[in-house]
């Protein structure tokens, strides 16, 4: 059941405290595009939130108004409290929210429980995303803006967590781990590792790299023991703290049994530390969720905008978050695919090096949908042509080499010395042998031939892949190597404003979360407002030239009847 305010109620609270001036200038403001814009939006889509709250009890405060909030807050990059201040003392923000004088309450509580029955009832937060593409399709419809031309990148983000090492990892995860025992559980535990834990917190500040060393196996042995002592109960097991044990221990830890005759007799063991660990392991136990990658602790947002809209702001059509150790690689059709549920499909993607692979391209081409982005092709040097030198068929086979000779004949053999199959075309060795542009040729000579044998002293004939992998990637890295492709291809380069803007004015690069779905409520509601801001940008300038027009209407009138 939702508390609705009344429009009339909230009309007279609100503007009539303020002089006509003042009235003009609120109406010019952010806040009257969110009041007549976004929050129908969140009006209609309260229905969808139904799963957070009882059939019972007194009506809750308004999730439409709920959601403005969270939105507001991430367009301002303000606290809880400084958020709740704003709601309270600020008239704008009543007046976006349509909220009487009377209703301009909400605790800080029910803030924060808000969105942890969001985070526990939708931790994929589908919900907020479609709330995110109905604002994202209204504004591109109000502004005139195309989606046909889209650009897409990502960048690194932080939740609330320390990034101090793996000493300060194995201390804080045991530590929580000993803190979630009960007495009776914690008298279970060998004294020496008591005494560790309550007087030695932070024993690592200032020690050297040998000292560090031979601390870290110290803490590894005590992390061993704690699994040990812990792993026939029940009660523990099942716990989020010990399951964080084990998994630091497995990706951190490994046992290794001493050589030598004695030692099965007395069954000796070391506990070492991994030389080196990342990718998704554990970086700290307050967020399990947040993993390392190259370039650093954390997670990763992938942020897609509209660009070629010149003269006209763009919008932010689709987001994504996952863990640091997750490549960019392979990401762009599923962004596709999203765009095109959203009905916000477009022709042509700009990405950068970091997206295309073989099969992700291909699936995105496929898609009818322009890829823009630059290619590699690993360990073969510039001089040597592609396969879009060669003439093809409608069923992908070979016609003609760059020479204008035809192949002998297609078959399916194995690919690059490996167990899979794929189709090639198969060339007349004598031919190939005598052709001035053998170096430069991609075909293959026959794998038979002596190691450092020249191709053209090899017997049989050559072969080349034809895979639609191979043939597009080719294909894609000719083209950009002509002067068109780089001149369209500059368009991209406008997301990184994007990026230090979600960073530097909502606040993305640092959040105050942790854990996905929270990360994920975060960063959705920092794009929204980013599109709420451009879009109140952009009304508040046609708003001023309207006035100006209609001025200068009546000055002119004014004039002729004088």
């Amino acid at each position: 059941m939702y508390k609705k305010t009344d429009p009339q109620q909230s009309l007279f609270g609100v503007q009539t405290q303020l002089s006509s001036s003042l009235r003009t200038r609120l109406k010019d403001s952010w806040a009257q595009l969110f009041k007549a814009q976004i929050l129908p939006i969140l009006l209609n889509s309260e229905d969808n939130f139904s799963m957070l709250y009882g059939t019972t009890g007194r009506p809750n405060f308004s999730v439409a108004r709920m959601l403005g909030l969270c939105f507001l807050q991430e367009l301002y990059n303000l606290s809880d409290q400084q958020t709740l201040d704003a709601f309270g003392f600020d008239i704008r923000w009543r007046y976006a929210l349509d909220v009487s004088d009377e209703d301009a309450y909400l605790s800080r509580r029910s803030l924060v429980e808000f969105r942890r029955r969001l985070a526990d009832k939708d931790p994929d937060m589908k919900i907020v995303r479609t709330i995110f593409e109905k604002i994202s399709k209204a504004a591109i419809n109000k502004l005139g803006i195309s989606a046909s031309d889209q650009r897409v990148d990502s960048t690194h983000i932080v939740s609330n967590i320390c990034t101090r090492g793996r000493l300060d990892l194995f201390e804080t995860t045991m530590g929580l781990f000993i803190k979630s025992l009960d007495q009776v559980g914690f008298s279970r535990i060998p004294k020496h590792i008591q005494k560790w834990h309550q007087s030695e917190p932070e024993g690592w500040f200032g020690l050297g790299q040998v000292q560090r060393k031979a601390k870290l196996e110290q803490l590894a042995r005590y992390l061993n023991k704690l699994i040990v002592i812990f792993k026939n109960d029940l009660q523990v097991t099942t716990t989020e703290p010990y399951q964080l044990l084990v998994r630091l221990f497995k990706e951190q830890c490994q046992i290794t049994h001493e050589s030598g005759p004695d030692a099965v007799k007395r069954n000796d063991q070391q506990i070492k530390v991994k030389k080196k660990t990342q990718g998704e392991t554990l970086q700290s136990p307050h967020d399990p969720d947040a993993s390392y990658g190259h370039k650093g602790k954390g997670y990763s947002a992938h942020i897609t905008e509209t660009c070629n809209n010149a003269g006209k702001t763009e919008i932010i059509t689709d987001y994504e978050v996952h863990g640091a150790a997750r490549s960019d690689m392979g990401k762009a059709p599923d962004i596709v695919d999203r765009l095109e549920a959203a009905g916000l499909k477009p022709e042509k993607l700009f990405a950068d090096g970091g997206y295309p692979s073989v099969p992700s391209a291909l699936k995105v081409i496929k898609g009818e949908v322009e890829f823009m982005t630059p290619v590699n092709r690993g360990r073969i040097p510039d001089e040597v042509i592609g396969r879009d030198q060669f003439k093809f068929n409608t069923d992908g086979l070979v016609v003609k080499c760059p020479r204008g000779h035809s192949p002998l004949d297609h078959r399916m053999l194995s690919h690059n010395n490996k167990k899979s199959r794929c189709l090639h075309a198969i060339f007349d060795g004598d031919i190939c042998r005598k052709c001035s542009i053998l170096d430069n040729c991609p075909v293959r000579a026959p794998n038979h031939r002596a190691r450092g044998c020249k191709p053209q002293d090899t017997v049989g004939n050559f072969r080349l892949e034809i895979t639609a992998g191979l043939r597009l990637r080719d294909q894609m890295y000719s083209n950009q190597q002509t002067t068109e492709w780089k001149q369209q291809y500059r368009i991209r380069s406008g997301i990184e404003a994007t990026m230090s803007e979600l960073k530097r004015r909502h606040g993305m690069g640092k959040l105050r979360v942790r854990r996905a779905a929270r990360v994920c409520f975060a960063v959705a509601c920092k794009v929204i407002a980013c599109n709420i801001k451009r879009w109140a940008k952009v009304h508040r300038a046609s708003d001023k030239a309207l006035n100006r027009f209609i001025w200068f209407v009546l000055h002119r009138a004014q004039a002729c009847m004088v």
